[in-house]
């Protein structure tokens, strides 16, 4: 069975979308299928802002992938464009599933911040075999300039004189992940250009975080119309906007409960319009993740919040929306 695709995405920034699509990661890799197998997880970092990464590997990030950007997304990328027919493979990924590989940097450690402003990293007793990781590297903004589609939007690579839609390259390069993980899940650019509209054609569910407050809440409707025009294009491969994700609220700040309401009721008439129906048919508001201190120390110390106790709020959430997920796979 493929991979469940999920990519998280909106145009835009500062609206938890890493630290759910990070935490989704780890949450859906903290659990198990039907027959009690831990799921094979796999995040690709496909913002050039890295924040994924650095809250995967921390220091490793900044020591082993920083200097060298052909251990990253970047890298395979360009290796593609340089005409390359080697896809996306073990030796671009950072984890692996063999029993006496070295032990991966995923959350290998806790970042400890003392009141003097000192920082220690303290190695984690915790490893995580089956959850791994494409990290992403700055240079990643550059590739869009690299790609030069021809009117019709098709590329050509050298080497090759097949033609396809620039949006498939990442799609293309994929059928080694796509075949190995349980879940693929990208953490997209806060915009929806070149890089997130391939990983919106690589998958097939879509999730939203937004802060429930006046401007992101109206930002949603652009958000549907742009995915829904874009998608157009995918020809049958159909999209799915499955969530709606409240992010960074608190039920102390009744607005917050307030626009949570209007989001319903807007998603409600959408699901009205004749064009949209496809694309928002299993749509819904989940509760979402709120604004916690457990979150943002979670955050700090470069540990997944599935760290915390089962009773701990903040993964109670979390658990709450990976239940959903491992329901749309195992449907």
């Amino acid at each position: 069975m493929p991979a469940t695709t999920i990519c998280l995405m909106n145009f835009k920034g500062g609206v938890g979308k890493t630290t759910l699509a990070v935490n989704y990661a780890a949450g859906l890799a903290n659990s198990v299928n039907s027959k009690g197998e831990p799921y094979k997880v796999l995040l690709i970092d496909a913002d050039p802002q890295t924040n994924a990464s650095v809250y995967m590997i921390g220091e490793y990030w900044r020591k082993n992938i920083y200097p060298a950007p052909e251990k990253s997304l970047l890298g395979v990328f360009q290796r593609i464009l340089n005409g390359s027919k080697v896809g996306i493979g073990p030796e671009d990924i950072i984890g692996s599933f063999i029993v006496d590989a070295p032990s991966s940097p995923i959350f290998a450690t806790e970042k400890k911040i003392f009141a003097d402003g000192k920082v220690e990293y303290l190695e984690s007793s915790v490893s995580w075999p089956n959850l791994h990781l494409i990290p992403s590297h700055y240079g990643l903004i550059n590739v869009e300039k690299q790609i030069q589609p021809s009117k019709t939007g098709k590329i050509k690579l050298p080497g090759s004189n097949a033609q396809f839609h620039y949006f498939e390259l990442l799609d293309k390069i994929s059928k080694y992940i796509k075949q190995k993980y349980d879940f693929i899940i990208i953490d997209c650019p806060p915009n929806l250009y070149m890089m997130s509209e391939n990983a919106l054609y690589f998958c097939d569910n879509v999730v939203i975080p937004v802060i429930p407050d006046w401007l992101s809440t109206n930002g949603i409707n652009w958000l549907i119309m742009q995915i829904y025009s874009i998608s157009r294009r995918y020809k049958r491969r159909t999209k799915s906007i499955r969530a709606i994700v409240p992010t960074l609220w608190t039920e102390k700040e009744p607005v917050f409960a307030r626009h949570i309401r209007i989001l319903k009721k807007s998603l409600a008439s959408w699901k009205k319009i004749d064009k949209y129906q496809a694309l928002l048919k299993q749509a819904e508001v989940w509760d979402g993740i709120q604004r916690l201190a457990s979150v943002s120390k979670a955050i700090d110390s470069l540990r997944p919040i599935v760290d915390y106790e089962s009773t701990e709020p903040s993964r109670v959430q979390l658990n709450l929306m990976i239940r959903e997920m491992i329901r749309w796979r195992e449907k």
